[in-house]
């Protein structure tokens, strides 16, 4: 369990900052604690909810798509649980490889 890192905070303030009802999300995203998942490296993260154990995902608020420093697509997602709380922000490698560096800005989507 440990607080969002710099890059991944940066990262869903941009993703969440243009969408309707999400200043609440933001202001919390300092604070929030996450577990890293068992994706492979690629740099998934559930967001902890003590008051919520048996959560799941809902919907997906944001995406988008990058590439990692080797080239390969990475599509990046937060997900909303059925109470509209941050569930997760999901990382997909095309390849399924770890990911060799967590995105920074300036953000270039494919």
């Amino acid at each position: 369990m440990r607080l969002l890192k710099k890059e991944e905070l940066d990262l869903m303030v941009y993703l969440l900052k243009d969408k309707p009802n999400t200043k609440h999300m933001i202001e919390k995203l300092p604070g929030a604690l996450v577990e890293e998942m068992n994706d492979g490296g690629m740099g998934s993260l559930k967001f902890l909810n003590k008051n919520k154990l048996n959560r799941r995902h809902e919907s997906t608020i944001a995406q988008i798509q990058l590439l990692d420093i080797d080239g390969i697509p990475l599509l990046i997602s937060i997900d909303l649980d059925g109470e509209g709380d941050i569930y997760e922000l999901d990382v997909w490698k095309g390849d399924s490889s770890p990911t060799k560096q967590f995105p920074v800005p300036p953000y270039n989507p494919i």
